[in-house]
């Protein structure tokens, strides 16, 4: 019995040393790994993720920033029940999110349970890039990806090559400077790596020590099994003591593990209404075609066209009587967050096109 634990410690300890194993959850089904003794990891296609990037306060601790972001997902997910994985920046977080309700059906569909496996979005598993943006080949499409500091900032995905209209939208996007190479460039294709290389909320200093408890384990039952033949009555009583310990590990496991979850929960709704405010950085449409509403004369005036876009707002108006100009711009640069108001007529003297800037709140 003591010999076959033993010997259960050493085929663990060949299984992390050997090259991981990966099962590809695409949409088109799962491709599984050969057969092999490496550790097993769940890959999410990146076809099948939602990418986040939300801000986190940069004075907090990772313990604490990374408690506040999971705070979030709730908000964030469009999934009944939500897979996750974050990268913790120095005041941001990247946040991959996925259906683990059908990540489970396709684990079960292969006769395998996705509870007893690591699941990772595709992008971790792929080298990290340097600073700027490129272009990587996925098990599905294509992503475009924006870098700094070691960090994915910004992220977006394509099923084809994207055309050089909507790659310069996302290099835009990233808030890089005009003079960027605008046309689309090949995408590249990047190699397995053997763990993931985010720091997700799951790693931390439980499980580093779990782990090097595990592998000291596997030594000693190593060394028992040399010595076995010189030592038999002290092998025995050391491959009992190994496999207390081995026991007294994973009862400790279970148990903190639902305390940590438990923690990470307790600040859910207190979390969520802060990041959202932050969020909202200008007043909502509504409340501003309320606000120039009341700046308008009367006399049958309405409004003919409406267009937003963050902080900017272009509109026309008409009127039953002629319309004065200068009054209607006094009186809107007189309103609290409207700013550089300026009009021009479009027909007669009784219509205009209104252009404002909105400050933020």
């Amino acid at each position: 019995m003591n010999l076959r634990s033993g010997a259960g410690d050493i085929v663990a300890l060949a299984a992390r040393l050997s090259p991981p194993r990966l099962y590809l959850e695409t949409a088109q089904g799962v491709v599984q790994p050969p057969p092999g003794r490496g550790r097993r990891y769940w890959i999410v296609a990146r076809s099948l993720c939602r990418f986040f990037n939300v801000p986190v306060p940069a004075g907090a601790s990772p313990g604490r920033q990374r408690e506040i972001v999971v705070l979030e997902l709730k908000r964030l997910s469009p999934f009944d029940e939500t897979g996750w994985h974050l990268d913790l920046g120095p005041d941001f977080a990247a946040i991959w999110l996925w259906d683990r309700r059908a990540t489970r059906a396709a684990a079960a569909a292969i006769g395998l349970d996705a509870g007893r496996l690591r699941v990772v979005p595709e992008p971790a598993m792929l080298p990290p890039g340097g600073d700027g943006i490129r272009l990587v080949q996925t098990l599905e499409g294509v992503e475009g990806q924006h870098w700094i500091g070691g960090h994915l900032v910004a992220s977006r995905w394509w099923r084809e090559l994207p055309d050089g209209r909507a790659w310069l939208s996302f290099v835009r996007g990233s808030g890089l400077l005009p003079g960027h190479d605008r046309a689309t460039p090949p995408p590249r294709g990047l190699s397995w790596l053997a763990r993931p290389w985010t720091a997700s909320s799951r790693s931390g200093a439980f499980d580093l020590a779990r782990v090097d408890l595990r592998v000291v384990a596997a030594a000693v039952a190593a060394a028992v099994i040399i010595l076995y033949a010189y030592q038999g009555a002290q092998w025995a009583r050391i491959a009992r003591d190994t496999a207390a310990v081995g026991a007294e590990i994973d009862q400790r496991s279970r148990a903190i593990e639902p305390v940590l979850e438990a923690r990470r929960r307790a600040l859910d709704n207190l979390s969520a209404i802060r990041l959202l405010h932050d969020l909202d950085r200008f007043p909502s449409q509504l409340a501003l075609m309320a606000r120039i509403a009341e700046a308008l004369p009367g006399g049958g005036t309405r409004f003919t066209a409406w267009s937003y876009d963050q902080g900017q707002l272009e509109l026309g108006i008409a009127s039953d009587q002629p319309l004065d100009v200068v009054k209607l711009v006094r009186s809107l640069e007189g309103a609290d967050h409207f700013k550089s108001v300026a009009a021009e007529r479009t027909g007669a003297g009784n219509s205009l096109r209104l252009r404002l800037t909105l400050d933020p709140l």
